[in-house]
């Protein structure tokens, strides 16, 4: 497996170890293989306006926006 290394600013470190419980993992890299895993299925069913909406808990929409 090739190995990779990323500077990380102190913000994305505290979201990646909130993600680790979430997720109920140990390694960052299992934290990164969801993520980018999230990100192709968000990738493959933007609408038209390049936002993915995520219905949450009592069916609460969350629009994200995918373009800059």
């Amino acid at each position: 497996m090739a190995q990779t290394t990323f500077d990380i600013d102190e913000k994305t470190l505290q979201v990646i170890a909130d993600l680790k419980q979430r997720f109920n993992v140990k390694t960052n890299a299992q934290v990164i293989r969801r993520a980018l895993a999230l990100a192709r299925v968000a990738a493959a069913n933007t609408d038209i306006d390049d936002t993915v909406t995520i219905l949450g808990p009592e069916k609460r929409e969350t629009r994200v926006i995918l373009s800059d």
